[in-house]
């Protein structure tokens, strides 16, 4: 599989990627890792670290996965969620026009997702007849950036970005705004809001897409299915872990058969 953006080390750009295979071992990693991590962009990187069989073709690492942009990041974060389980669903919109609740089918494999631009991941921009290269932003940018003050944030990421920091020289709004139409204008990306007419009275509703929804999993359910098989079976937690999801569930299901559960 391919990814929207890519890896570039050693001036190769590589794109290719692969999940490990599903195990519940895996799903609680996941969710452990959505628990504890001190921000949403460091939690990112420790789920995919472990969640990635391979990436650009070499065993994935933190710091492999934090120099990846942004929105490959989402994209991988999405696409877990895909292989965890979750393909999509029903949405419930309150609506902006008259406040009804409606629902909304979503299904990720329809989203479209968009290819990086030429010059990927670098973007030239003239300022002061020359011409700065910047780069897109990183997984490892956002880990910094999450621990800054909002006043510094924006500051430092521009002269993290630039290639010649040295030349950037004033930075007014802009030149800014400038930077960040090239930046965007080479940018991959995914869909990360749906336009939705409300049944009733037709009114349009932007309903906003969590990239990252794969870390709201919990690991209570799991660890409960595991406490279940474990004291039926006397199997050993590493052992129950293994299993495919659809092995465990099975298990799952002919445990309350044996209890009468179900028929």
């Amino acid at each position: 599989m391919q990814l929207p953006g890519g890896l570039v080390e050693n001036g190769m750009r590589q794109r290719c990627w692969a999940f490990r295979p599903i195990s519940g071992g895996l799903e609680l990693a996941v969710a452990e890792v959505g628990e504890n991590a001190a921000s949403t962009p460091q939690a990112v990187t420790r789920a995919l670290a472990l969640a990635l069989e391979h990436l650009a073709g070499e065993t994935p690492s933190e710091s492999r996965v934090a120099a990846l942009c942004v929105a490959d990041r989402q994209f991988l974060m999405r696409e877990l969620d895909r292989h965890l389980g979750f393909a999509g669903g029903w949405l419930h919109v309150g609506c902006v026009g008259c406040g009804v609740t409606f629902d909304c089918h979503l299904d990720y494999a329809e989203l479209p997702v968009q290819e990086a631009g030429a010059g990927y991941p670098f973007a030239a921009v003239e300022m002061d007849g020359r011409l700065l290269r910047f780069r897109l932003p990183q997984g490892a940018d956002q880990e910094i950036l999450a621990g800054l003050p909002e006043a510094q944030a924006r500051p430092w990421l521009l002269r993290q970005l630039a290639q010649e920091p040295d030349q950037l020289g004033d930075t007014n709004e802009t030149r800014i705004a400038a930077i960040e139409a090239a930046l965007e204008s080479i940018a991959p990306g995914v869909v990360l809001r749906l336009q939705s007419r409300c049944p009733e009275c037709g009114a349009a509703n932007e309903i906003e897409l969590d990239p990252y929804r794969v870390l709201s999993r919990r690991s209570d359910i799991l660890l409960q299915e595991v406490h279940q098989i474990a004291m039926h079976y006397h199997w050993h937690e590493t052992d129950i872990l293994a299993l495919p999801r659809t092995r465990r569930q099975r298990y799952l299901q002919l445990i309350d058969h044996a209890r009468g559960m179900t028929g």
